[in-house]
């Protein structure tokens, strides 16, 4: 039953992590440890999802879908635009760091590929108003596959599928 309600949740986390909506714009030297923007690397699949992960960090810190979505189709825009709107209802924003990222495997066919990877993340949620941390430092890891298409600007990322590797501490 407990590895259940795990499950549950870690789906739950990652559907909101994936939907994100933005009406609230905060400003991104008001953010702890806020990533620095960056150009995406849509070169190859792997470069790709890097960045992406990257641009999706930065825009659960700042409130801004739009850092991201230069990597990602724009349905999975919709839904990381989701899980932003999300947070600025409960009045929190989410600093996250990627600490561990090793692909499994990478596969390309035509203008689509698919790689598997394995991740660590932190993360902790902090009051956009004030920039303080509002809870602990959290960590969880995850077993994803990206699907990807390759678009006139590279690789973009279209959808993820994440399973947990444990309870999120």
């Amino acid at each position: 039953m407990k590895r259940l309600r795990i499950s549950i949740l870690t789906a739950a986390f990652l559907a909101i992590v994936l939907i994100a909506g933005c009406s609230a714009r905060t400003d991104p030297s008001d953010i702890p440890g806020a990533l620095e923007s960056s150009g995406a690397n849509l070169s190859t699949p792997e470069d790709a999802v890097l960045s992406y992960l990257n641009a999706v960090s930065r825009a659960y810190a700042t409130g801004d879908s739009e850092v991201a979505s230069q990597t990602m189709t724009p349905e999975e825009g919709v839904r990381i635009d989701a899980y932003i709107q999300f947070n600025v209802q409960q009045q929190r924003g989410i600093e996250q760091r990627l600490r561990a990222f090793t692909v499994g495997t990478v596969s390309e066919e035509g203008t689509r590929a698919v790689l598997t990877a394995q991740e660590a993340w932190t993360y902790r949620y902090f009051t956009p108003e004030t920039g303080a941390y509002s809870g602990p430092e959290l960590s969880a890891s995850y077993d994803t596959t990206y699907t990807l298409v390759r678009v006139d600007r590279g690789w973009v990322v279209a959808a993820v599928e994440a399973a947990s590797l444990g309870e999120v501490k």
